[in-house]
């Protein structure tokens, strides 16, 4: 990164001032699916001490609802924002999403960190949550992110020798800037949570200290909109001239049995023009569907 003359104080960032103060604040939202280990992670961040977050083994989701809680360490602020788990049956995942949308609203995100249990298959359902972040959040977020495996009791060996067995979830770490990292929630070192933060803060500094915002969210969510918008439009036209044509073809049958009424040439005519007027209205459907406001977030 080549020098600009100007210290990291004097400038001033969309959405987030590259301060003294920022860079004293640290907020990380967990995201992950039920079970993995976000809310003991989340504990085991701030101090198993006082445990905010309630945690059990359990298969089913203990968290509920998306919650934060705060602690001082190393001269820093942490900020950490446990959420519901993505997998979660007991909760609907369009409340999840309104639940996180809303932790957004309160917090700007320096990291996402997403939790993954050690020891277990890499499922279709983890495989779903990485594509929920990257389809919800999109690309920009992915610089926001670290894995975090959990449980690293148990594993044996490496980390890395345990990634090269998993191509798919090699290239879940490969994808997040972040890369990894490896906690045991049942062991009370704060030394994994010091090198967890280092790591944290040295992705914090090749991101310029800009975080994860609420606008950033809102860009998505309206590229989103507009897809399935435009998406609608161009199926509108095909319905459109599909319905045109079986319009006319009635038109012609009416006319082959009254002949006397009208010819078959100007009963088809008559159906085509019918046809045409529905495929206009389809696809005038389609166009006010892209031309219709912005949808709220909120």
């Amino acid at each position: 990164m080549h020098s600009t003359g100007k210290t990291m104080e004097d400038t001033i960032f969309f959405g987030t001032s590259a301060s003294k103060q920022s860079e004293s604040e640290v907020k990380i939202m967990l995201l992950g699916s039920t079970g993995s280990g976000k809310s003991s992670s989340g504990n085991t961040i701030l101090s198993r001490a006082r445990n905010p977050f309630e945690d059990d083994f359990s298969p089913e989701s203990v968290t509920r609802f998306c919650q934060s809680a705060e602690t001082e360490l190393d001269g820093q602020t942490i900020t950490v924002i446990d959420t519901v788990g993505l997998s979660d049956t007991s909760v609907k995942i369009k409340d999840a999403e309104s639940q996180i949308e809303r932790m957004l609203t309160l917090h700007s995100v320096d990291v996402f960190l997403l939790v993954i249990k050690l020891g277990e298959t890499f499922t279709k359902s983890d495989s779903k949550v990485v594509k929920w972040i990257q389809d919800h959040f999109g690309a920009k977020a992915l610089k926001h992110t670290f894995v975090l495996f959990t449980h690293g009791d148990q594993l044996h060996g490496t980390v890395e020798r345990y990634l090269n067995k998993c191509k798919t979830l090699r290239s879940v770490v490969d994808q997040c800037s972040g890369g990894f990292h490896v906690f045991n929630n049942k062991k009370e070192d704060r030394f994994q949570v010091t090198e967890l933060l280092r790591e944290i803060n040295k992705l914090r500094r090749q991101n310029r200290f800009w975080r994860y915002t609420e606008q950033d969210y809102k860009k998505i969510q309206d590229e989103i909109v507009h897809r399935k918008c435009v998406t609608g439009a161009a199926l509108g036209g095909v319905g459109g001239g599909v319905l045109g044509g079986i319009v006319a073809a009635a038109g012609a049958a009416i006319a082959s049995v009254m002949g006397t009424a009208f010819t078959v040439g100007q009963a088809a005519v008559i159906g085509a023009a019918g046809g045409a007027l529905l495929a206009a209205v389809t696809v005038g459907s389609g166009v006010y569907l892209l031309a219709c406001p912005q949808h709220t977030h909120r």
